[in-house]
Parts: structure tokens; C-alpha cells; sequence
């Protein structure tokens, strides 16, 4: 048995490396050294080194024979394919979250939803943004929006697919890491808008307009991002 100290050792670097690389700091591409990791973090080198083993299993890192550990970069198709099996998930997830939703589960997406309407109203948001916490915050708002949806669906595969750690590092990276900020704050009140709708739907129990209001989300995020991307491909 694996003493309990010990397995929350490994847990921690898990959670806490996981949020570094999700939170802007470290870029696509970008070498990792679990030394330097351990030191940052505070942490033994032992259970960071099976941290990075696990996210790379997950698909968020990747070993490179006679180079060492980076964070994964994304091609064009991968994240176009991505994007369209999220359009074909989380519509559905929306439609079953609107009839299956528990009342603490929609207080969750309230919450939500009104922090990233406050982070829409602040002034200078797009210099607000320039700090790797404030878009990591941004991030953890929109993942757990997105993640509670599904998690009210009651479709663990469906769940699963959300919380691998690959998805969620194609969409941080390309909404979050590879934007500039001045766009990225552009961003901010359409997604505050189309979270409030969605979340109205599901709050109503109108299983219809939460997979439209979902699909339209999920649609439009999916041209923006494959735009920029294909934008930095030509400079």
C-alpha cells in the first residue's frame, strides 16, 4: 500500500504542475526540466518526474529522444478536430444538463458567469490580462463552466473526453497563450454573453436552446481560433 504521505505527494505535483503549464507560463513548444520545476514549485524532483510521466501520458507533453520534455504543440488538423468533436459532445452535454442539472451544479455555473461578466467591465483589460494568474483565472472560469455542464450531463465518457488533459491544454493554449491580450479582452464580454445564455437555458430547463445556445458557442470559438491560428501560419 502506498503510504498516504506519499501519494499526496504525487498528487500535488500533478495538480501543480498541471496548473503551471495551463496558466500561460510555459509556451508550446517550450523545454521543461523536472529540476527546475521542483525548484519553482517547491517540490522533491521525485514525484514532479512522475507528474510530467503522467501529462504525458494525457497527451499534454512530450518526451523527445535526445532533447528532453516539452509542451506539446498543436497542428491545424488536430484542433480542428478537436473543435468538431466538441461540437458534437457538448451540445449534447447542454441538452442533458438542462433536465439533469442539480440545484448546487447551477449555482456553480451562476458563479461562474458572473465573474467572467465582472472581468469583461474592468478597465485596461486587455493589460489586466498581460498577468499569467489573471488568464489563468480566466482559464479555470471557462474550464469549470464547460466542465460542470458535463459533469450535469451524468455521462462520464462524455466528462472524460472534457477533462483529459490534452483538451483542455489545445483550448487554453490556442484561446489563451498564442493570443495577444488586446484580442483576447475583445473576447471576454461575447463568452460572458453566450455563458449567461447558456446557463439561462439550463437554469430553465430548456433542453433546446441549451444544445443550440451550446452548438452556436462552441461553433463560433472553433472560427476564431483555426483563424488565428491559420493567421500566425502565414507571418
Amino acid at each position: 500500500m502506498v503510504p498516504a504521505r506519499t501519494s499526496a505527494s504525487k498528487s500535488s505535483a500533478y495538480t501543480e504542475v498541471r496548473k503551471l503549464l495551463l496558466g500561460g507560463e510555459v509556451r508550446p513548444g517550450q523545454r521543461l526540466s523536472h529540476r527546475s520545476l521542483a525548484k519553482d514549485l517547491g517540490l522533491s524532483r521525485s514525484p514532479v518526474r512522475e507528474a510530467l510521466l503522467q501529462l504525458e501520458a494525457e497527451g499534454l507533453i512530450e518526451h523527445r529522444p535526445q532533447s528532453g520534455v516539452y509542451l506539446r504543440e498543436v497542428s491545424p488538423l488536430e484542433l480542428e478536430e478537436l473543435y468538431d468533436m466538441r461540437l458534437l459532445v457538448e451540445p449534447y452535454a447542454a441538452e442533458r444538463a438542462a433536465s439533469l442539472a442539480s440545484p448546487a451544479q447551477i449555482e456553480r455555473l451562476h458563479a461562474a458567469c458572473d465573474e467572467v461578466a465582472e472581468i469583461a467591465k474592468r478597465p485596461n483589460l486587455a493589460r489586466w490580462l498581460e498577468a499569467a494568474e489573471n488568464r489563468r483565472r480566466l482559464s479555470t472560469l471557462d474550464i469549470e463552466f464547460h466542465s460542470t455542464i458535463l459533469a450535469a450531463s451524468h455521462n462520464r465518457v462524455a466528462r472524460r473526453f472534457f477533462e483529459n488533459a490534452q483538451v483542455i491544454s489545445l483550448v487554453v493554449s490556442w484561446n489563451h497563450l498564442k493570443t495577444d491580450t488586446i484580442v483576447l479582452a475583445k473576447r471576454v464580454a461575447p463568452t460572458a454573453k453566450h455563458h449567461r445564455a447558456i446557463y439561462e437555458a439550463i437554469k430553465k430547463h430548456d433542453p433546446v436552446a441549451a444544445r443550440k445556445l451550446m452548438r452556436a458557442h462552441i461553433g463560433g470559438m472553433s472560427k476564431r481560433v483555426l483563424k488565428v491560428l491559420k493567421d500566425c501560419g502565414r507571418r
